[in-house]
């Protein structure tokens, strides 16, 4: 990749999702794209907007989300992390597909990290249309009934719930450089996930995934219309967040 591809000094946006799915309509609008096979992951690199972009799909939950933003740290170097996927909405405004930049991030212990967040060598354009007075809060597990949803809103007063992205800003913090959350909303806070989420959100290869499905649909036929429904959902909520990368990718460089 040339100097001419991606602009005099340009920056590095470090790019984290958790499931391929997030990733889908992304990944189909970057160009010049290279791959890297880096211990259990793939590291991708190309241009959007002639921006240099890296992005990798860490698996679901913290520990996964950090394995992977510290492999894309060490090994490539970017001027900054964003953690880019789904979201659980836990205020009843937030409306599918809605795309969420929050302000706060919410991590263990209740610290708050302002967004954000700026590196040593990386500011984010002013013009980032942040959401203001918005929490995103991270946790270890999925939040998928009414009830649940009710109660982390009760104890944390915040709008929106992921696994991933406090785990990535750490990292980035640790490391000087920004860091950004963008989140889609795939289920409102009035929604109940089908049952089968938490199975599927458990670390797994592919073919466990499949056998996990086909489990699912065997025990319940109903799953079948629960999960086309979700994938759906997903694929709109993919398009919107590449569509919420591609504005970024313009303002950067």
């Amino acid at each position: 990749m040339s100097q001419e591809d991606i602009g005099p000094a340009a920056a590095r946006l470090g790019i984290l999702f958790a499931l391929p799915i997030e990733a889908h309509a992304f990944e189909q609008r970057v160009r010049n794209t290279v791959e890297y096979q880096a211990s259990n992951l793939v590291i991708s690199e190309g241009t959007c907007n002639q921006q240099a972009v890296l992005w990798t799909i860490s698996g679901i939950g913290r520990q996964a989300a950090t394995n992977a933003a510290q492999l894309l740290v060490s090994g490539h170097r970017p001027d900054a992390l964003i953690s880019v996927g789904f979201a659980g909405g836990l205020s009843p405004e937030l409306k599918h597909n809605t795309v969420v930049i929050p302000e706060t991030l919410l991590c263990k212990n209740n610290e708050r990290i302002g967004l954000p967040m700026a590196g040593s060598r990386f500011n984010w354009p002013i013009s980032l249309s942040v959401t203001r007075e918005t929490t995103l809060v991270t946790v270890d597990a999925v939040v998928d009934s009414l009830q649940k949803k009710g109660d982390l809103r009760g104890e944390t007063n915040a709008d929106l719930v992921d696994m991933e992205s406090a785990a990535v800003a750490l990292v980035a913090r640790e490391n000087g450089i920004g860091f950004l959350a963008i989140r889609a909303i795939s289920d409102t806070s009035e929604e109940t996930l089908p049952p089968e989420v938490t199975t599927l959100s458990q670390p797994q290869s592919s073919m466990h995934r499949l056998g996990a499905v086909l489990a699912a649909i065997t025990r319940r036929p109903r799953a079948v219309t629960d999960l086309w429904t979700l994938w759906e959902q997903s694929l709109r909520c993919s398009r919107a967040l590449a569509d919420q990368l591609e504005e970024i990718t313009q303002m950067v460089h």
